[in-house]
């Protein structure tokens, strides 16, 4: 197939998103009939420990029914909008997609997320709710003996796959723990503990980086078709003017730019400030820092311990007194005894300003008009 004006590409990020909200709507309403059907049949205990594979279930249901395996066409959306899937043999020539993209595609826009949500559920849940009552009941008797010989077997020949099951579900446990384990040293150990990098942050920035390159370029909506190479080309030849959005791709773009770049300026004063204080830990050990000055003294500079101390507990004093003048009543000039606010915001003592807005109804420093029942007591106020 040649592109051409009678196939021109989909261009149109109106249409895409317009074709994308259609099939999550139909795929919903298949989700929700399902549900339905099997809290009828399963019971809803069941069913709110299955959500995971209701949804991959409901998605690969409805892209299979919509566009067949055997001769893929259009889904419900993509008919709707009169787009098309092809892929790119070249500059000029397109195809349409073979059943292995197809099965790429779906690989990545429904296993992924199915396993993700798994991951984070727990897949031995799986095994637990796989087993009748009769194995739960050997379970528990199980776990009151000492040893497994012990316990009779009660379900005979199928314990074998019952715990190879188990088994697997276990391993993939282990493994997801074992990821998540990973991806914790990295955001603690591997970068400076000031910086407090999280992964889900970076993943969050790379769908919308990946977001605005669709709002500026209009060829990939998701991930999963731009790994496949599935583009969109339009089959109707009076197309409708298209509304662009590379505006807000080019906006999007500038505020992830910016913030990349503060990130990368707060990386780089947390990776100096720990150089900082590996160097400061290094000179204290071999007693040649003064943690007061903030540099590396000569020898004929060094102060004792006992000189640090003294500043630091001068530093202390100046700060104890700053809190204590902080806390006095500017009526009494005591300590504040039951503070109370205005509503313009200074605090006082309950008794004096109550007594100061009786005989003249403002604060007593912004002037600012004040009633004795606006007044607020304020509790476990430092």
């Amino acid at each position: 197939m040649a592109l051409s004006r009678a196939f021109p590409a989909a261009g149109a990020c109106a249409e895409l998103l317009l074709s994308e909200g259609k099939d999550n709507v139909y795929e919903k309403e298949l989700k929700n009939l399902l549900r339905e059907v099997l809290e009828r049949g399963c019971g809803a205990h069941l069913m709110s420990q299955l959500l995971p594979e209701l949804a991959a279930l409901s998605s690969l249901l409805y892209y299979t029914l919509s566009i067949g395996m055997l001769q893929p066409s259009q889904t419900l959306g993509e008919e709707f909008c009169d787009i098309v899937r092809v892929t790119k043999i070249n500059s000029r020539h397109l195809e349409p997609v073979p059943l292995q993209r197809h099965a790429l595609w779906l690989a990545y826009a429904v296993l992924l997320p199915y396993i993700t949500a798994r991951s984070q559920s727990g897949w031995n849940n799986l095994c637990q709710l796989t087993r009748t009552a009769r194995e739960r009941m050997e379970q528990q008797l199980r776990r009151g003996k000492d040893h497994q010989s012990d316990v009779p077997s009660l379900i005979g020949s199928d314990r074998i796959p019952l715990f190879t099951s188990r088994r697997t579900f276990q391993q993939l446990d282990r493994l997801v723990s074992t990821i998540r384990s990973k991806c914790a040293w990295i955001e603690n150990d591997v970068f400076p503990a000031s910086f407090e990098l999280r992964l889900a942050c970076l993943m969050e920035w790379a769908a919308n980086a990946h977001l605005a390159a669709f709002y500026v370029l209009a060829k990939y909506l998701h991930v999963a078709k731009r790994i496949a190479g599935i583009h969109y080309i339009f089959v109707r030849k009076n197309r409708r003017p298209a509304l662009n959005l590379s505006l807000l791709g080019y906006m999007l773009s500038l505020r992830l730019l910016a913030k990349a770049v503060s990130e990368m300026k707060r990386f780089i004063w947390s990776y100096s400030k720990k150089n900082k204080t590996c160097e400061q830990k290094a000179m204290a050990k071999s007693g040649r820092y003064n943690p007061r000055s903030g540099r590396v003294p000569s020898a004929l500079s060094c102060e004792s311990e006992d000189t640090v101390n003294f500043y630091q507990q001068v530093k202390i004093t100046d700060l104890a007194n700053k809190r204590q003048t902080q806390r006095k009543c500017a009526l009494c000039l005591e300590k504040r005894v039951s503070s109370a606010a205005t509503p313009c915001g200074h605090v006082f003592c309950w008794e004096c300003i109550i007594g100061w807005c009786q005989k003249k109804a403002e604060c007593p420093l912004c002037r600012q008009e004040t009633y004795p029942q606006q007044i607020k007591r304020c509790y476990n106020y430092i």
